[in-house]
């Protein structure tokens, strides 16, 4: 009775599962026939995506700089080649493009791409592209090219667009279907709106079934000009050439940088750095040879932004600044306007085996000079004595450090946050940075740290310090203006963030007229400028000389004010190892500024040596 039972419910269960697998399958292959049918189907449908044009770039005044040409290009459609006509089509090909080789023809019909681009037809006559038409498996579809007008030109500013990595694939949501991104510059940093939503093309067993359009990128007008563009670049050659001429180096000199800059706005008006390429080498596709030599000159890098340098004398505005504001000056003088002896030599002692005799750049000497006058000619004496008072009253105490944070204020060793990538942020050294760099990079410090020499040679822009040119020319701006902000290329309103600095109008103008004294009479650029006449009464500047380690030539500095009565631009000009700042720099920026007050352009000549 029992086994009975047990066959019972067993008989049932088999068939309770049974009828369950029926129902499964009549719901199957009955209600949701259709349903299955066309998800089988559209397993076979397959998306070819083909780029969008990138939107325009244009200067100030609306020049095009890149633009995207549509131009026909040959594709194969891999869906329709089979055995029975390969040899038709590699023929054709082979036949029309003699310029491709047998094993670039094989390798198209072994791609696994489902369209292979064979050739760009815009230079090959319309019979051919008639002919093409009678083969199936050919399609012929508009791609975008991008094309650098100026060349070389912009090269650092506008950058240049490549084949998409995998961190950018995933960075960036277009890539992928467009196939390129940007790299660098501009193309990079405004990547999501010049890139546009490429085309899709969907295809059902290898037949064309839909077409959705591309939707084009933003155009976007920077504020740079393509005039001063080239005269800036000519002026920078032109000092190239020049310290090449003048100085006998361990290395050719050809790398530097300027930057022009719009004092009330921040928006730069020129932006050059040598030596530079063609962006239009990557469109085509550069070959390795030429990468390489490009790379051996560092020429993708942007020293304007990315090129750092110790400033050298340049940097005795911060020091100019702090001296004003803290009321902290040479031992005999209690204000700016006293004077003090500036012999050619600083000798005193110190306790923690720094150095105890430093050399002014000029052995005999500059006399009596007050801060305006150590400004004009630059006295290092001057600067040493206040760096030399920091030190013995605030040694050791979280005062000690009030030149670092002077010059942090000002944007120093922080990103200026311009919009471009790659930016670097350069080094203010206190003793905080030392201790870190005892266990981190102990080969750059000594093993007592942060000693009161290491002041000395901050405060004249010397020693571990190093900066950019674009965080030198912001840093002026903000002492010109009292605000501190983004500088900026494109859409000031996203990337400047204002802040107010505690910069009065009367130390505004104490500080124009003082580097109005450097390019006139008795200053280290009036060389350099003399050529201007009446006119350098009404400019200013600040040159710097800055060592390098070594047998390098020393790195010539100066950043320029086109006008000290209404002040409209800030020039910053670098020659790495192109040697005095007041020979070299100075007149790069000279004719750079005669170029913005509409004057006629001189030749840039050897100015002097000072400093």
């Amino acid at each position: 009775m029992f086994s009975k039972f047990r066959l019972n419910v067993i008989f049932l269960i088999f068939a309770i599962f049974l009828s369950l697998i029926f129902r499964e399958l009549f719901i199957l292959q009955i209600i949701n026939n259709d349903e299955n049918t066309q998800d089988i189907l559209n397993q076979n449908f397959e998306t070819f995506y083909i780029p969008a044009p990138r939107g325009e770039i244009l200067d100030l005044n609306g020049n095009k700089l890149a633009e995207s040409i549509l131009e026909p290009y040959l594709f194969l459609n891999q869906k329709k080649i089979n055995e029975e006509n390969i040899t038709i089509y590699k023929q054709f090909i082979s036949f029309n493009f003699n310029d491709l080789t047998n094993s670039e023809i094989d390798n198209f019909f072994s791609s696994k791409e489902l369209f292979v681009e064979i050739a760009n037809l815009n230079d090959y006559e319309t019979d051919l592209r008639i002919k093409i038409q009678e083969y199936e498996a050919f399609e012929i579809f508009n791609q975008p090219k991008r094309a650098y007008i100026y060349k070389e030109l912009f090269s650092h500013v506008i950058g240049y667009i490549g084949k998409p990595n995998q961190d950018e694939l995933i960075e960036y949501s277009n890539a992928f279907g467009n196939k390129t991104v940007g790299k660098n510059g501009l193309e990079r940093y405004y990547e999501n709106i010049l890139s546009g939503k490429p085309s899709e093309i969907t295809l059902q067993n290898g037949e064309i079934v839909e077409i959705t359009p591309a939707v084009p990128g933003k155009d976007i007008q920077i504020t740079v000009d393509v005039n001063a563009q080239e005269v800036v670049k000519e002026s920078l050659q032109q000092g190239i050439i020049l310290a090449n001429k003048s100085f006998d180096t361990v290395n050719l000199i050809e790398r530097g940088a300027v930057v022009v800059q719009k004092i009330d706005t921040g928006e730069i008006t020129a932006m050059v750095s040598l030596p530079d390429f063609d962006p239009n080498q990557f469109v085509s596709g550069i070959s390795e040879f030429e990468f390489k030599k490009l790379n051996r000159t560092q020429a993708f890098n942007n020293f304007a932004i990315q090129g750092l340098y110790p400033p050298g004398s340049v940097f005795k505005v911060v020091a100019y600044w702090l001296a004003v504001n803290e009321g902290i000056f040479p031992e005999d003088a209690s204000n700016s306007g006293q004077y003090v002896n500036c012999e050619g030599s600083l000798s005193f002692g110190f306790d923690d085996g720094s150095k105890q005799v430093y050399q002014d750049w000029k052995p005999e000497g500059h006399g009596r000079v007050n801060l305006s006058e150590a400004l004009k000619q630059s006295c290092n004496v001057y600067f040493w004595d206040i760096a030399l008072k920091i030190w013995r009253t605030f040694g050791n105490t979280d005062s000690e450090a009030m030149l670092q944070e002077y010059s942090k204020e000002l944007g120093f060793s922080s990103l200026s946050k311009i919009d471009l990538p790659f930016e670097k942020e350069g080094v203010i050294p206190d003793r905080e940075l030392f201790e870190d760099w005892k266990i981190s990079k102990p080969e750059l410090v000594r093993p007592e740290g942060w000693l009161g020499g290491d002041l000395m040679n901050l405060i004249i822009g010397q020693g571990a310090i190093t900066t950019t040119p674009i965080q030198v020319s912001n840093a002026y701006r903000a002492l010109l203006t009292g605000i501190k902000s983004n500088p900026y290329l494109y859409n000031r309103d996203s990337n400047t963030n204002e802040e107010n600095i505690n910069i009065s109008s009367e130390f505004i103008n104490f500080l124009l007229d003082d580097l109005n004294l450097v390019t006139n009479p008795g200053g280290t650029a009036y060389r350099s400028f003399q050529v201007m006449g009446d006119l350098t009464y009404d400019i200013g500047g600040k040159t710097g000389t800055a060592q390098n380690a070594g047998d390098l030539n020393n790195t010539s500095w100066f950043v320029g004010v086109d006008s000290i009565s209404n002040p409209k631009y800030l020039i910053v000009t670098v020659v790495e190892e192109g040697g005095s700042g007041s020979a070299v720099a100075a007149p790069v920026s000279r004719r750079i500024i005669q170029y913005l007050l509409e004057e006629n352009l001189t030749p840039v000549e050897f100015g002097e040596i000072t400093e």
